[in-house]
């Protein structure tokens, strides 16, 4: 007992991981809704079995309204466990996915070979669990029917139309278990039904007593989990193919394709029609797909090969071919086809080539020439050789590039373009530069550069204003164009304007005032004004205000809400958006904003009735840390009465005698401990 403890804790360490749990998916029908579960962790899926599921339904809408309390519904008096073994036979008979299911469950042993010590032993009982977890999830997935038997699928037929529905599906643990698995959710209606999508992308490529079906898997993987292919002689009355559904075993990376591939073994010459028809993982199987439709042909077997090909003038080829004798009957004729270039397209430039033929000369030779020679089977299939590149001798230069044109930047980065020259012999280009029109141009390309545009790097600093560019063409026999006209670029401006200088600044109650000398560089631009609040070094700057006129040397920062040390600079900017190093900063204390009479609304009305005064007031945008409410009788002086936070609004005062004129007061306390002046009002109860 002691070793089988042991035995089971070692096994379970193998699967630690993250806390297991129950995944559900739910189909939406208009009268009802069906479940399919799993856990996904071999252990957690063993122990789950045995205690079983509990199914909860939770109505959370209602016609568009929300169901306040959300209504709980159990779907079973006791939890789900898989059906005893007898119940299983009926269904095993039709379909073997039902059976290997009820071995996973029930069998005896799986097949494993465990090494010959005692953690082999232990190794092998994971290798056996997660066979029979694997095998499982696979078998189930082809049967729903053995899903409901296994206690992993439940239908729903109490659903309402216009009620929308949370299911969960929780393991039934005991009141205490030292066992985690999370539950499983799923959002569902009778309202969220769709009709199965037809299969899309069937396509097949018939060849020698075969065919080839493809279709595309992950398009519609989220709907079904297998499919069902159909075949037809006559395109009216279709039969299955494979026995057993066809599906994806595999995990699909991010983003991949995943296609499907299907090889039917039919006899040439004859019309055959094919679709293929999905199945979910709840039974249901959707609409079939188009037909694709074809005849399987015999191939040639045989492919011509050139390989010989003799120049006896710059106008003529002489090329000779190899092609088994014993092909010869299943040809009629050979072509020989011409190109421009090696991917083609190739047209027929000799045709009834004799069967017996391995020669053929060709005049009317162009600078470029790739040759195929096409044996033409007799069932109309070609066998066609690889290509030979045919070039006569050529002196002749390319014509002379136009269209150069070029851009740099801050870094010394040129990008040079230019229009592609149009000769099929065409080997590329090479490309000159030069600081001083009057001196030789160095070519900057070691070898020929074969595209339309080149990136080049040259240094900014230097006393050089302007480059120089040039290029010509290249066939590819060697034979160089003339230079292009010469491309003259400009180097960009990477001096910095000099730096402003703040001179003075001025404090007003409603902010701060500077000034600053502008900038001396004659390309300046605009200046900016930058703020830094506090007196910490690693407050960052923000931008304030950017002057366009070059006369402004002024700016007032009225933006300014608590008191605090405010620092200022000034940068320059160019035309080319070059900055100046920033002024030396100004730091300026300011006090905060002045309260003004405007700025505070106190008032007060008597309530005789009640025998209370109310007092309430609004300020007009300050940080208020406190109000202090002062008050005298019959003209006395104003003493301290109320202290109140900075939330308030008003204050009822019932602490009154009849016949009393009253005089209250209310000061602001703002950020930094300043005070307002005191407001006052009259009131006689």
């Amino acid at each position: 007992m002691k070793g089988l403890v042991i035995l089971l804790l070692l096994t379970s360490s193998l699967w630690a991981q993250d806390t297991a749990s129950v995944k559900v998916i739910a189909r939406s029908l208009p009268n009802k809704v069906i479940l399919r579960w799993a856990v996904d962790q071999p252990l957690a899926w063993k122990n789950a079995n045995e205690l079983g599921f509990w199914i909860e339904r939770a109505t959370i809408s209602r016609n568009g309204e929300a169901v306040v309390p959300i209504e709980r519904k159990q779907l079973v008096t006791q939890p789900l466990r898989p059906k005893p073994l007898e119940e299983w036979e009926a269904l095993a008979l039709q379909d073997q996915n039902v059976a290997i299911l009820a071995q996973a469950l029930y069998g005896d042993t799986f097949e494993v070979s465990p090494p010959g010590n005692q953690m082999g032993a232990v190794y092998a009982i994971n290798d056996e669990l997660e066979q029979r977890f694997t095998i499982a999830m696979v078998a189930a997935e082809q049967n729903y029917e053995s899903s409901k038997l296994a206690g992993w699928a439940i239908e729903d037929p109490s659903v309402i139309a216009g009620e929308k529905y949370v299911y969960s599906v929780s393991v039934a643990f005991p009141q205490q278990s030292n066992i985690t698995i999370n539950n499983g959710t799923v959002y569902a209606s009778p309202d969220m039904h769709e009709a199965l999508p037809k299969p899309i992308g069937l396509a097949s490529v018939f060849t020698d007593k075969k065919v080839t079906l493809s279709w595309n898997f992950k398009l519609l993987q989220h709907v079904y989990s297998n499919y069902q292919i159909e075949r037809s002689r006559d395109n009216i009355f279709f039969e299955p193919l494979n026995g057993v559904p066809i599906f994806n075993a595999q995990q699909p990376k991010e983003g991949s394709e995943i296609s499907m591939f299907y090889m039917d073994s039919i006899p040439n010459n004859a019309n055959f029609y094919y679709r293929i028809k999905g199945k979910t993982a709840f039974g249901e199987t959707g609409p079939s797909s188009e037909i694709v439709q074809g005849k399987a042909e015999e191939t040639l077997g045989f492919v011509p090969r050139i390989y010989q090909k003799e120049l006896p003038t710059d106008n003529k080829v002489i090329l000779r071919w190899e092609f088994k004798e014993e092909g010869n009957r299943l040809i009629d004729k050979f072509q020989l086809r011409k190109a421009h270039n090696n991917k083609g397209p190739f047209s027929t430039v000799v045709d009834n080539i004799p069967i017996t033929a391995r020669e053929i000369t060709y005049e009317g030779l162009d600078k470029v020439n790739y040759f195929t020679i096409v044996a033409m089977g007799k069932n109309k299939v070609e066998s066609e050789s690889y290509s030979s590149l045919v070039q006569p001798v050529d002196s002749l230069p390319p014509t002379t590039p136009i269209g150069l044109k070029g851009t740099i930047d801050t870094t010394g980065v040129v990008k040079l373009s230019w229009s592609k020259n149009l000769e099929e012999d065409l080997g590329g280009y090479r490309i000159y530069r030069s600081y001083n029109p009057q001196t030789e141009f160095s070519e900057v390309t070691q070898t020929t550069f074969k595209h339309g545009n080149y990136t080049d790097k040259v240094s900014i600093a230097n006393l050089n204003k302007k480059i120089y560019y040039k290029i010509l063409a290249e066939d590819q026999r060697f034979n160089r164009s003339k230079f292009s006209e010469v491309l003259v670029i400009d180097k960009p401006d990477i001096i910095p304007p000099s730096s402003p200088i703040l001179d003075n600044y001025e404090v007003t109650t409603d902010g701060i005032r500077i000034y600053w000398i502008p900038s001396g560089s004659p390309d300046v631009s605009s200046h900016i004004v930058y703020r830094k609040t506090g007196g910490e070094q690693n407050i960052q700057w923000e931008k304030l205000f950017e002057s366009k006129s070059l006369k402004d040397s002024t700016f007032h920062d009225s933006t300014l809400q608590d008191p605090n040390v405010f620092s200022y600079t000034v940068v320059a900017r160019d035309s080319v958006g070059l900055e100046s190093i920033p002024a030396k900063p100004v730091s300026v204390t300011w006090t905060g904003k002045a309260v003004k009479d405007e700025d505070i609304k106190f008032s007060g009305t008597v309530n005789r009735e009640l025998r209370f005064i109310n007092l309430t007031w609004k300020v007009k945008d300050f940080h208020v840390l406190e109000y202090r409410l002062y008050r005298s009788t019959d003209n006395h002086p104003l003493k301290l009465y109320k202290t109140m936070v900075e939330t308030s609004k008003g204050f009822n005062d019932v602490d009154l005698e009849v016949n009393t004129n009253y005089t209250y007061g209310l000061q602001l306390v703002l950020k930094g401990g300043l005070t307002s002046f005191i407001s006052k009002i009259n009131l006689k109860y």
